[in-house]
């Protein structure tokens, strides 16, 4: 038996396939779907990022037993970046989250933040602007 396959039907089915939408940034998925265990995330406000404190957090997860993996999306034009943390058990998480507040500046005009799947949130505090 011969397939006679026709340029039409050929033509349009490479053509919806061109025309199928481009799968979602990973930070867009990992937003949507909560799928991070620790995420810590370092953003800017047109000075860049803490990158002393990034690299401090970098040295924290990178020899630690309870992390399995960590996804590093940069995300901006500064370096901002966040990092989500898959860890082996929520208590490892938890143990990371405070480990990673204690690594943190106690103020910061970059904003640092950490956060855990099951809730735990930590903002480090911007230093107060004097009123004009």
């Amino acid at each position: 038996m011969v397939m006679i396959i026709r340029p039409g039907l050929l033509a349009a089915t490479l053509l919806s396939a061109a025309c199928a939408a481009p799968p979602p940034p990973v930070a867009a998925t990992i937003e949507a779907n909560g799928a991070c265990d620790l995420k810590v995330e370092f953003a800017s406000i047109g000075t860049g990022i803490d990158r002393a404190t990034l690299q401090k957090v970098d040295g924290l997860l990178s020899g630690d037993t309870g992390v399995s993996t960590i996804d590093r999306e940069r995300w901006g034009k500064e370096g901002e970046t966040t990092l989500c943390v898959e860890t082996r058990t929520e208590a490892d998480a938890a143990r990371l989250f405070e480990a990673a507040k204690r690594i943190f500046p106690t103020t910061s005009a970059r904003p640092i933040s950490v956060e855990t799947a099951a809730g735990q949130q930590f903002r480090v505090p911007t230093p107060a602007r004097p009123t004009p």
